[in-house]
Protein backbone atom coordinates (compact mmCIF):
# COMPACT_ATOMS: atom_id res chain seq x y z
CA UNK A 1 0.00 0.00 0.00
CA UNK A 2 1.85 3.26 -1.18
CA UNK A 3 2.10 6.24 1.26
CA UNK A 4 -0.34 8.18 -0.44
CA UNK A 5 -2.96 5.44 -0.09
CA UNK A 6 -2.41 4.63 3.97
CA UNK A 7 -2.60 8.59 4.11
CA UNK A 8 -5.88 8.83 2.04
CA UNK A 9 -7.81 6.04 4.30
CA UNK A 10 -6.48 7.45 7.29
CA UNK A 11 -7.92 11.01 6.30
CA UNK A 12 -11.54 8.74 5.60
CA UNK A 13 -11.24 6.93 9.07
CA UNK A 14 -10.57 10.78 10.74
CA UNK A 15 -14.03 11.99 9.15
CA UNK A 16 -16.02 9.43 10.20
CA UNK A 17 -14.66 8.96 13.63
CA UNK A 18 -17.06 11.48 15.00
CA UNK A 19 -19.61 10.15 13.77
CA UNK A 20 -19.14 6.45 15.09
CA UNK A 21 -18.36 7.72 18.24
CA UNK A 22 -21.37 9.83 19.01
CA UNK A 23 -23.74 7.19 17.49
CA UNK A 24 -26.04 5.79 20.16
CA UNK A 25 -29.06 3.50 20.41
CA UNK A 26 -31.20 6.49 21.93
CA UNK A 27 -31.15 4.95 25.40
CA UNK A 28 -29.10 7.29 27.06
CA UNK A 29 -31.22 7.42 30.36
CA UNK A 30 -33.34 5.41 32.76
CA UNK A 31 -36.73 7.09 32.87
CA UNK A 32 -36.55 9.30 29.90
CA UNK A 33 -37.06 8.77 26.31
CA UNK A 34 -33.67 9.57 23.95
CA UNK A 35 -34.46 11.26 20.34
CA UNK A 36 -31.92 9.33 18.87
CA UNK A 37 -32.74 6.32 17.15
CA UNK A 38 -30.52 3.47 16.14
CA UNK A 39 -28.76 2.64 12.87
CA UNK A 40 -30.50 1.12 9.99
CA UNK A 41 -30.39 -2.75 10.82
CA UNK A 42 -28.96 -2.46 14.41
CA UNK A 43 -30.74 -4.51 17.12
CA UNK A 44 -31.01 -4.33 20.57
CA UNK A 45 -32.00 -6.62 23.73
CA UNK A 46 -33.27 -3.88 26.20
CA UNK A 47 -33.77 -4.61 29.56
CA UNK A 48 -35.31 -2.33 32.07
CA UNK A 49 -36.52 -3.18 35.99
CA UNK A 50 -37.66 -1.54 38.94
CA UNK A 51 -38.18 -2.27 42.80
CA UNK A 52 -38.81 -0.95 45.84
CA UNK A 53 -36.80 -0.57 48.24
CA UNK A 54 -39.12 -0.87 50.93
CA UNK A 55 -41.39 -3.77 52.43
CA UNK A 56 -44.88 -1.50 52.51
CA UNK A 57 -44.78 -0.73 48.80
CA UNK A 58 -48.12 -2.30 46.99
CA UNK A 59 -45.81 -2.63 43.63
CA UNK A 60 -42.96 -4.66 44.82
CA UNK A 61 -41.07 -4.72 41.57
CA UNK A 62 -41.43 -4.56 37.74
CA UNK A 63 -39.97 -5.53 34.93
CA UNK A 64 -39.73 -4.57 30.93
CA UNK A 65 -37.82 -6.65 28.45
CA UNK A 66 -37.63 -5.50 24.94
CA UNK A 67 -36.12 -5.11 21.55
CA UNK A 68 -35.31 -2.22 19.73
CA UNK A 69 -34.66 -1.82 15.79
CA UNK A 70 -33.44 0.47 13.83
CA UNK A 71 -35.56 0.85 10.38
CA UNK A 72 -34.50 4.22 8.72
CA UNK A 73 -32.10 6.80 9.91
CA UNK A 74 -35.41 8.66 11.16
CA UNK A 75 -37.40 5.48 12.33
CA UNK A 76 -37.22 3.03 14.86
CA UNK A 77 -39.53 0.14 16.45
CA UNK A 78 -39.75 -0.97 19.80
CA UNK A 79 -41.70 -4.28 21.10
CA UNK A 80 -41.82 -4.94 25.06
CA UNK A 81 -43.37 -6.46 27.51
CA UNK A 82 -44.36 -5.70 30.70
CA UNK A 83 -44.56 -7.84 34.03
CA UNK A 84 -44.79 -6.56 38.14
CA UNK A 85 -45.28 -8.36 41.10
CA UNK A 86 -47.53 -6.58 43.85
CA UNK A 87 -46.99 -7.46 47.38
CA UNK A 88 -48.03 -10.30 48.50
CA UNK A 89 -48.85 -11.85 44.92
CA UNK A 90 -46.20 -13.69 42.90
CA UNK A 91 -44.98 -12.24 38.99
CA UNK A 92 -48.29 -11.45 36.86
CA UNK A 93 -48.03 -10.83 33.22
CA UNK A 94 -49.43 -7.61 32.77
CA UNK A 95 -49.29 -6.07 28.76
CA UNK A 96 -47.29 -5.98 25.53
CA UNK A 97 -46.34 -2.83 23.88
CA UNK A 98 -45.65 -1.85 20.08
CA UNK A 99 -44.08 1.63 19.95
CA UNK A 100 -42.35 3.53 17.04
CA UNK A 101 -39.80 6.12 17.85
CA UNK A 102 -39.12 9.15 14.94
CA UNK A 103 -36.38 11.93 14.89
CA UNK A 104 -37.07 14.74 14.03
CA UNK A 105 -34.19 16.36 13.53
CA UNK A 106 -31.49 15.82 10.97
CA UNK A 107 -29.77 12.56 11.53
CA UNK A 108 -26.34 13.46 9.58
CA UNK A 109 -26.61 16.28 12.05
CA UNK A 110 -24.56 14.95 15.45
CA UNK A 111 -24.45 18.76 17.38
CA UNK A 112 -26.82 20.43 18.63
CA UNK A 113 -30.33 19.79 19.78
CA UNK A 114 -32.09 16.71 18.71
CA UNK A 115 -36.18 16.29 18.71
CA UNK A 116 -37.95 13.15 18.40
CA UNK A 117 -41.67 11.64 19.01
CA UNK A 118 -42.42 8.51 20.01
CA UNK A 119 -45.75 6.16 20.22
CA UNK A 120 -46.91 3.11 22.25
CA UNK A 121 -50.33 1.31 22.24
CA UNK A 122 -49.79 -1.18 25.74
CA UNK A 123 -52.10 -3.85 24.98
CA UNK A 124 -53.59 -5.29 28.58
CA UNK A 125 -52.87 -8.97 28.75
CA UNK A 126 -56.03 -9.55 31.00
CA UNK A 127 -59.53 -9.03 30.31
CA UNK A 128 -59.96 -6.89 33.44
CA UNK A 129 -57.05 -4.43 32.44
CA UNK A 130 -57.64 -1.29 30.60
CA UNK A 131 -55.25 -0.48 27.35
CA UNK A 132 -52.88 2.59 27.61
CA UNK A 133 -51.37 4.91 24.83
CA UNK A 134 -48.32 7.10 25.26
CA UNK A 135 -46.92 9.40 23.01
CA UNK A 136 -43.79 11.20 24.26
CA UNK A 137 -42.20 14.08 22.49
CA UNK A 138 -38.25 14.42 23.33
CA UNK A 139 -35.28 16.84 23.28
CA UNK A 140 -31.81 15.95 23.80
CA UNK A 141 -28.37 17.91 23.65
CA UNK A 142 -24.98 18.21 24.62
CA UNK A 143 -21.99 15.84 23.90
CA UNK A 144 -20.32 12.69 25.34
CA UNK A 145 -19.18 15.10 28.24
CA UNK A 146 -22.23 16.63 29.22
CA UNK A 147 -25.96 15.86 28.53
CA UNK A 148 -29.66 16.91 28.92
CA UNK A 149 -32.32 15.25 28.03
CA UNK A 150 -36.28 16.44 28.52
CA UNK A 151 -39.69 14.70 27.85
CA UNK A 152 -43.05 15.89 27.05
CA UNK A 153 -45.68 13.27 27.99
CA UNK A 154 -49.45 12.80 26.94
CA UNK A 155 -50.94 9.20 27.99
CA UNK A 156 -54.84 8.09 28.08
CA UNK A 157 -55.94 4.81 29.38
CA UNK A 158 -59.13 3.09 27.30
CA UNK A 159 -62.17 4.67 29.03
CA UNK A 160 -60.42 7.77 30.86
CA UNK A 161 -59.33 10.77 30.18
CA UNK A 162 -55.70 12.03 28.70
CA UNK A 163 -53.01 13.19 31.52
CA UNK A 164 -49.92 15.04 30.71
CA UNK A 165 -46.72 15.21 32.24
CA UNK A 166 -42.88 15.93 31.98
CA UNK A 167 -39.53 14.13 32.57
CA UNK A 168 -35.79 15.81 33.04
CA UNK A 169 -32.20 14.53 33.24
CA UNK A 170 -29.07 15.35 33.07
CA UNK A 171 -25.70 13.37 32.95
CA UNK A 172 -22.19 14.27 33.18
CA UNK A 173 -18.87 12.05 32.35
CA UNK A 174 -16.52 11.12 34.65
CA UNK A 175 -13.96 9.38 32.85
CA UNK A 176 -14.38 7.00 29.29
CA UNK A 177 -17.52 5.01 29.52
CA UNK A 178 -18.59 5.96 32.92
CA UNK A 179 -21.19 8.69 34.09
CA UNK A 180 -23.25 10.01 36.69
CA UNK A 181 -26.40 12.01 36.26
CA UNK A 182 -30.06 12.70 38.26
CA UNK A 183 -33.51 12.04 36.57
CA UNK A 184 -36.71 13.11 37.64
CA UNK A 185 -40.34 12.57 36.42
CA UNK A 186 -43.98 14.02 37.27
CA UNK A 187 -47.80 14.56 35.79
CA UNK A 188 -49.03 18.43 35.41
CA UNK A 189 -52.04 17.27 37.27
CA UNK A 190 -51.07 15.40 40.56
CA UNK A 191 -47.99 14.47 42.60
CA UNK A 192 -48.40 11.01 43.07
CA UNK A 193 -45.80 8.94 41.07
CA UNK A 194 -43.98 11.87 40.87
CA UNK A 195 -40.19 10.58 40.79
CA UNK A 196 -36.59 11.53 41.46
CA UNK A 197 -33.46 9.47 40.97
CA UNK A 198 -29.54 10.08 40.89
CA UNK A 199 -28.09 7.25 38.56
CA UNK A 200 -24.83 5.85 37.28
CA UNK A 201 -24.50 4.90 33.65
CA UNK A 202 -22.45 2.45 32.17
CA UNK A 203 -20.83 2.11 28.42
CA UNK A 204 -18.76 0.13 25.69
CA UNK A 205 -18.20 1.32 22.19
CA UNK A 206 -22.00 1.02 21.99
CA UNK A 207 -22.20 -2.88 22.18
CA UNK A 208 -23.81 -2.20 26.14
CA UNK A 209 -24.56 -0.22 28.51
CA UNK A 210 -25.20 -0.72 32.49
CA UNK A 211 -27.97 1.70 34.21
CA UNK A 212 -28.31 1.81 37.95
CA UNK A 213 -30.59 4.06 39.62
CA UNK A 214 -31.96 4.86 43.20
CA UNK A 215 -34.22 7.63 44.32
CA UNK A 216 -38.07 7.60 45.16
CA UNK A 217 -41.56 7.91 44.37
CA UNK A 218 -44.33 9.74 45.67
CA UNK A 219 -47.54 8.39 46.83
CA UNK A 220 -51.01 9.21 47.23
CA UNK A 221 -50.37 10.30 50.83
CA UNK A 222 -47.18 12.05 50.26
CA UNK A 223 -45.02 9.64 51.34
CA UNK A 224 -41.63 9.31 49.30
CA UNK A 225 -40.81 5.84 48.88
CA UNK A 226 -37.58 4.76 48.05
CA UNK A 227 -36.91 2.69 45.17
CA UNK A 228 -33.96 1.63 42.53
CA UNK A 229 -33.79 1.12 39.00
CA UNK A 230 -32.00 -0.91 36.51
CA UNK A 231 -31.66 -0.58 32.88
CA UNK A 232 -29.25 -2.92 30.49
CA UNK A 233 -28.60 -2.42 26.69
CA UNK A 234 -27.68 -5.01 24.43
CA UNK A 235 -26.25 -4.59 20.74
CA UNK A 236 -27.67 -7.94 19.25
CA UNK A 237 -26.78 -6.93 15.38
CA UNK A 238 -25.40 -4.18 13.65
Amino acid sequence: MTLLRRARLAGLWLALAPSLALAHHGQDFLILESPAVPHPGNVYLLANAHAALEGGADEQAGMEPALLVGVTPRVSFELHAHAEKLSGSSWAYEATAPAVHVLLTDPANHHGLKVGIGAEYEVAAHQDGRDNTEVRLSFEDGDEALKWGANLIASREQGGSAEFGGAFGVRRAVRDGFALGAEGQTSFERAAGSELLLGAYFEHEQTWALKLGVGGVRDESGHVAPTARLGLVLRLKG
